[in-house]
C-alpha cells in the first residue's frame, strides 16, 4: 500500500502563554486533513512545535510508542506534543474537548438563548425546584452546572409524563364522578326484583329500604301480629305508601287546623305511587282506627315519631323514575304526575279528592289555587313544571308552606338522570377516543392493501449503516446476524456492514477470540494482520488511549454481496487483562464520532483516518455518502 496514501497533516502552533496549541482552537494534539474531502491524505507531514522540544510527551500519559508512531514503519512519522500538567490538572483536553470548570478554549460561541429555551428552562425549574442543587453535586456526583442542568431536564419529562398518566385517570374515571356523581337510586323495577326471603326490599315515600332482617323480628300489634310470610306475600317488592297514610292535618298543619278536623280523620286516598288498593293486596294500614289497643298507633304522628325512626337503620337509597315514563302518565293517561325541580310528585290522590263528590266547600283544595292551576294543565307542556312554579308570585312563607305540604303527602322519588348526556358524557368521549383509533387502524391497514399487479417500490437509493457492536457471542449467532443483515431487502452496495469487536476476549464456549470468530465468518485471510491505529476510547485516565486495527472487504451470502468493516479494539501493549475491552458505548460513540467528524470537516484520530481511507479508497464509496 503507498504509504503517501495513508499519511495525516496536522498543524499546530504556539498561542500566547507558550503553549502548543493547534489550528483547531484546542490544546493537546489534532488531526486534520487537508486538500478537501476529495483528497484526505496528504503526501506530506509537517509540525511546527513550540517551546522546548525536550518537553515534548505522547498524547496519551506516558506511554511510548512503538518505532512508527501511531502507524508502521512504511507509515510516514506523526509527532504528538502534549500539554504541560501541574499541581490541578489539566485545563483542557484533546480534540477540542476540555473541562468546564477548568478549561479553556480559544474559540467560544455565544448563542442567544431563545425564547423557547427560556420557556423550557424556567417549566424545567419549575417541576425540579424541591432538589437542591447542593444534593445534587453531593450525593449526585454533579459538580458541573450543565451536567445538573440536563439532570433536571430528564426529571421535568419524567414529571410531565406522570401528570400526563394522572391527567388520563382522571379523563377516564375522576371526571365521570364530577359529573355525574355515584348515587345509590333504585327504580319501582330494581326493587320489584327483591322479594325474596334472602333480599327484600320495599319503597316508602320515595325513599328504599331493606328490610330483609326487620321482616323476620315479630313486631306489630297483639291483634295483628306481622310474619315474615305476610311481608313478603304483600310488602316485599313493592311501593307501600298505601299501608303508611299521614293525616292532613299532620303533614300540612298550615292548611288544616284543629278546627277543621279535631280527630285527624281526613286522609287523602292515597293508593300509593304503584297505585296499589291496599285492601285487594291485604295490606295493613297504620292509622289511629285500625287497633285501638296500640298506644303508639293512636299517635297521629305515627310514621314520623315510630315508623321512619326504624326503619331509617334500613335504608338503601332514593327511588328514581324515567322522565319519559313520567311524562306519558301525564300526556297519555291524563295522570297528575308532576316534577319540580327534579322531584316528582304524585298528586292523583289530591285531584281524585278535590275532583269528587266528597269535595263538600272544597275542603280538599288546601293547596294554593295558583299551584293547582299548573298542575292541571289538561295536557298543556310537559310534566316538568319548574318554569311555572318558579313564576308564580308568591311570598317565601306560601311558597314553603305549599311546597311541605306536597313534600309530606305526594312525594314519591327523583327523576332518573344516570342516563342523561352529562352522566354519559366520559363513555361518549371515550368512545369518539375508541372510534379514532380503530379509524387510524383501518386507514393504515387499507393503505398497506395492494390491489392489482403493481410493481414492487423501487428499493431507496440511501447509504446505510448496519452497526453490529461484538462482545463474547458464539460461531452461530453471529453468523445468523450477518446473514440476516446481508440477505436485507436493500441494494448491496448501498449498506455497509459495520463490525466492532470490543476487546480481544474469549467468550464462554469459545474456543478463540471473538475478533478471530468474526473475520474468519467473513473470510479474511487468517496471515493478515494490519497495523494498530490509536484513538481516544470514552473511558478514564490512562485507559483512554486504545487502539484499534481495522478489516474490510465484501462478503457474499445467498447471492448478495454486501461490503462490510471491522473494527478490532486490541488495546495497549501495558494491557493484560480484557485488553482493548472500553464498553459497549464507547463502540457506538466510535462510529457516531467518526461520521460527525466526516461531515464537519473535524480533526481525525488515526484509526478514524484508517476507516475513512478504507472506506473511501478500498471499499470505494465516499464517508460522505453515509
Amino acid at each position: 500500500m503507498d504509504s503517501q496514501q495513508r499519511q495525516s497533516h496536522y498543524h499546530l502552533r504556539p498561542d500566547e502563554t507558550g503553549s502548543t496549541v493547534n489550528d483547531f482552537g484546542s490544546r493537546g494534539m489534532a488531526y486534520s486533513r487537508s486538500g478537501g474531502v476529495d483528497n484526505p491524505f496528504d503526501d506530506q507531514v509537517s509540525a511546527s512545535h513550540a517551546g522546548n522540544p525536550t518537553q515534548r510527551s505522547m498524547l496519551f500519559g506516558n506511554a511510548q510508542l512503538p518505532p512508527g508512531g501511531f502507524g508502521n514503519e512504511k507509515e510516514a512519522q506523526m509527532d504528538a506534543l502534549a500539554m504541560k500538567e501541574n499541581k490541578t490538572g489539566p485545563a483542557g483536553g484533546t480534540g477540542g474537548e476540555g473541562n468546564v470548570d477548568k478549561g479553556e478554549h480559544e474559540h467560544i460561541e455565544d448563542l442567544e438563548t431563545t425564547t423557547s429555551r427560556r420557556l423550557w428552562v424556567f417549566t424545567t425549574w419549575a417541576l425540579t425546584w424541591w432538589i437542591p442543587s447542593p444534593l445534587l453535586s453531593l450525593c449526585g456526583r454533579m459538580k458541573r452546572p450543565d451536567v445538573r442542568m440536563a439532570w433536571r431536564e430528564k426529571v421535568a419529562i419524567c414529571v410531565m409524563i406522570v401528570f400526563m398518566w394522572f391527567f388520563l385517570l382522571f379523563i377516564i374515571i375522576g371526571l365521570g364522578l364530577i359529573l355525574c356523581p355515584k348515587e345509590y337510586v333504585w327504580t319501582l323495577d330494581d326493587v320489584s326484583g327483591r322479594a325474596t326471603e334472602k333480599s327484600s326490599y320495599v319503597a316508602l315515600r320515595g325513599t328504599v329500604y331493606d328490610v330483609t332482617d326487620f321482616m323476620k323480628q315479630k313486631h306489630g300489634t297483639s291483634a295483628y301480629t306481622s310474619t315474615m310470610d305476610l311481608i313478603l306475600q304483600s310488602f316485599s317488592g313493592n311501593d307501600i305508601n298505601a299501608s303508611f297514610p299521614i293525616p292532613v292535618r299532620v303533614a300540612c298543619p298550615q292548611f288544616v287546623t284543629a278546627k277543621d278536623d279535631p280527630n285527624y280523620l281526613y286522609f287523602y286516598p292515597v293508593q300509593g305511587a304503584s297505585e296499589v288498593d291496599p285492601d285487594q293486596a291485604n295490606m295493613f294500614q297504620h292509622t289511629m282506627n285500625r287497633d285501638p289497643t296500640s298506644k303508639k298507633l293512636q299517635d297521629p304522628n305515627f310514621f314520623a315519631k315510630y315508623a321512619l325512626p326504624t326503619l331509617q337503620k334500613f335504608k338503601k337509597g332514593g327511588v328514581v323514575w324515567k322522565f319519559d315514563w313520567i311524562n306519558s302518565m301525564y300526556k297519555d293517561q291524563s295522570k297528575y304526575w308532576r316534577v319540580i325541580n327534579k322531584e316528582v310528585f304524585n298528586l292523583q290522590p289530591y285531584f281524585d279528592a278535590s275532583k269528587g263528590g266528597l269535595n263538600v266547600n272544597k275542603k280538599y283544595n288546601i293547596l294554593d289555587s295558583r299551584l293547582e292551576e299548573i298542575m292541571d294543565q289538561n295536557g298543556f307542556g310537559t310534566a316538568d313544571v319548574t318554569k311555572d312554579w318558579d313564576g308564580i308570585s308568591w311570598d317565601a312563607a306560601t311558597r314553603e308552606s305549599n311546597y311541605n305540604c306536597m313534600k309530606n303527602l305526594f312525594y314519591v322519588g327523583d327523576v332518573d338522570d344516570r342516563q342523561s348526556v352529562r352522566c354519559l358524557f366520559t363513555n361518549y368521549m371515550l368512545l369518539a377516543f375508541a372510534c379514532v383509533l380503530m379509524l387510524v387502524v383501518l386507514v393504515k391497514f387499507l393503505t398497506a392493501l395492494q390491489f392489482g399487479n403493481k410493481k414492487r417500490p423501487v428499493p431507496p437509493s440511501k447509504f446505510v449503516v448496519c452497526q453490529v457492536p461484538c462482545y463474547t457471542e458464539d460461531d452461530e449467532s453471529l453468523i445468523k446476524t450477518i446473514n440476516s443483515l446481508t440477505a436485507l431487502e436493500y441494494q448491496d452496495n448501498n449498506k455497509l456492514i459495520f463490525l466492532i469487536c470490543d476487546g480481544n476476549i474469549i467468550g464462554s464456549g469459545n474456543d478463540k477470540p471473538t475478533p478471530r470468530i468474526v473475520i474468519d465468518i467473513l473470510g479474511v485471510d487468517p496471515e493478515y494482520d494490519p497495523p494498530g491505529r490509536d484513538y481516544l476510547a470514552i473511558a478514564e485516565g490512562s485507559r483512554r488511549h486504545n487502539i484499534g486495527k481495522v478489516y474490510s472487504g465484501l462478503y457474499e451470502f445467498e447471492g448478495h454481496v454486501v461490503p462490510f468493516m471491522v473494527v478490532v479494539k486490541v488495546g495497549t501493549p501495558e494491557e493484560a487483562n480484557r485488553s482493548g475491552n472500553r464498553g459497549k458505548r464507547d463502540s457506538q460513540i466510535l462510529l457516531m464520532s467518526f461520521f460527525n467528524k466526516v461531515h464537519f470537516d473535524l480533526p481525525m484520530t488515526p484509526l478514524e483516518l484508517e476507516m475513512f481511507h478504507q472506506i473511501r479508497h478500498i471499499i470505494g464509496i465516499d464517508p460522505h455518502s453515509f
